[in-house]
C-alpha cells in the first residue's frame, strides 16, 4: 500500500506541475521573434520553476497522505498541527522559489513582482494539491475497510474449520463413540436422546459455518447440545450456569464463541467429584461474561492459545473491539462486547 501511495504522490506532483506550466512552455516554445523572453521568461525559467514546484508538491502530498500519521497520530492537537505544517510548507516553498526566481528574473522583474507572481501559483496549486491528497486518502480508506471485511471473512472462515475440527477431531469424537458404547452396553434410554444430539451437533456445526454472527439464542442452543454430550462423561462434575435475560438472545454474537470456551474450561481443568467444573455465563453492561472456576489439571500441558487468540482477531475484524481476558487465583474470566441487532446482515 505505500508503494501505492509514494506511485500517487510522484505522479500527481508530476501531473500537475505539467498542467500549472503547459501554457507557458508552449508560449515560449512558440514565440519565434523572442518578444516573451524580453520579460524573462525562458524555457530554462520555466524549468527551473517546473523542478521546484514538483519538488514542493511530493513534500507536500507526502506530509499529508504518508508522514501526518507518523509524526502525529490521531489524538489531541491533530488538526493545528496539520493546518499549522500545511502553512509553513507554504510559506517555505514561496520564500525558496521566490529567492530563486529572483536571481533569473532581476533583470526584467522588481522583486515584489516576483514575489507577488510565485505566491499567486501557490495560492492556485496548494488547495489543488490538498484536495489531491483528501481523495487519496479516502481512496486509501475505502480499500482499507474492504481489506479488513476481506480479512474478517478469512478468519471467519478459519475460526469455522477450526471449530469443525474440534467437533470432528479424533479426541472428541472418540470421547463421543465410548460415552455412546457404554450407553448401548448398558442398554440405556439415554443412548436414542444421545445419538439424537451427536448429529444436531454436527449437522448445526456444518450449517452455521457459514455465518459470521448468530443470535445468543441460537449459540445457547448450540452450547447446550455440546454440554449435554461432555455430562454424559462427566455427569454432575460439569455444570453450566446460564443467567442471561431474555431481551438479550436476540443480540449477536461470533459464531461458535461459547462452545470454545466451554470446550478451553473442560480441556485445562480437573473436572471430578471432589472438584466440580461450573461455568457461568451472564451479562455486564454491554459485556457478555463466562467465567470458570480454576481446579488446573497436574497432567495439563500448556496450550498454545490457538483458541483465545483466533477469538480475539475474530472480534477485532468483525466487531472492530477485543475480547478481555481476566485471570485470578479462583476464576478464569472471558468479557466478549456484544453487537446489537439490528437487522444485521449475515
Amino acid at each position: 500500500m505505500l508503494k501505492n501511495k509514494t506511485q500517487i504522490i510522484f505522479l500527481g506532483a508530476l501531473a500537475i506541475t505539467i498542467l500549472l506550466h503547459f501554457q507557458r512552455a508552449i508560449v515560449v516554445l512558440a514565440d519565434r521573434e523572442g518578444s516573451v523572453g524580453s520579460f524573462g521568461v525562458t524555457i530554462e525559467v520555466i524549468i527551473i520553476r517546473m523542478l521546484f514546484f514538483f519538488v514542493y508538491a511530493c513534500i507536500l502530498l507526502s506530509f499529508n497522505i504518508i508522514w501526518k500519521d507518523k509524526w502525529h497520530p490521531q489524538g489531541i492537537g491533530r488538526k493545528a498541527f496539520m493546518i499549522t505544517t500545511n502553512f509553513l510548507l507554504f510559506l517555505l516553498g514561496v520564500i525558496i522559489t521566490t529567492i530563486v526566481m529572483v536571481g533569473f528574473l532581476s533583470d526584467f522583474l522588481e522583486k515584489k513582482q516576483v514575489f507577488a507572481i510565485v505566491i499567486t501559483d501557490f495560492l492556485i496549486v496548494h488547495p489543488v494539491f490538498l484536495l489531491l491528497a483528501r481523495f487519496t486518502n479516502l481512496s486509501f480508506q475505502q480499500q482499507q475497510i474492504i481489506l479488513e471485511n476481506e480479512q474478517a471473512k478469512q478468519s471467519a472462515l478459519q475460526h469455522q474449520l477450526e471449530a469443525l475440527r474440534s467437533q470432528i477431531n479424533p479426541h472428541f469424537l472418540f470421547n463421543a463413540l465410548n460415552s455412546l458404547t457404554v450407553l448401548i452396553r448398558n442398554r440405556s434410554d439415554r443412548a436414542l436422546p444421545f445419538v439424537d444430539q451427536l448429529s444436531w451437533l454436527l449437522r448445526a456445526t456444518l450449517i452455521r459455518s457459514e455465518d459470521d454472527f448468530i443470535t445468543i439464542q441460537n449459540e445457547l442452543e448450540y452450547l447446550e447440545s455440546y454440554i449435554f454430550l461432555q455430562k454424559e462423561r462427566f455427569g454432575e462434575k460439569l455444570k453450566v450456569d446460564v443467567q442471561i435475560p431474555e431481551t438479550w438472545k436476540k443480540e449477536l454474537i461470533p459464531s461458535f464463541s461459547l462452545q470454545l470456551l466451554a470446550e478451553n474450561a473442560i480441556k485445562h481443568n480437573v473436572v471430578s467429584t471432589n472438584q466440580p467444573l461450573l461455568i457461568e455465563i451472564y451479562p455486564i453492561g454491554a459485556y457478555l461474561i463466562i467465567r470458570n472456576q480454576i481446579h488446573k489439571r497436574r497432567d495439563a500441558t500448556e496450550g498454545t492459545g490457538l483458541g483465545l487468540l483466533n477469538l480475539s482477531v475474530r472480534f477485532k475484524l468483525l466487531k472492530k473491539r477485543d475480547i478481555q481476558i481476566v485471570r485470578d487465583e479462583d476464576y478464569f474470566t472471558v468479557k466478549l462486547p456484544i453487537l446489537k441487532n439490528e437487522g444485521y446482515n449475515h
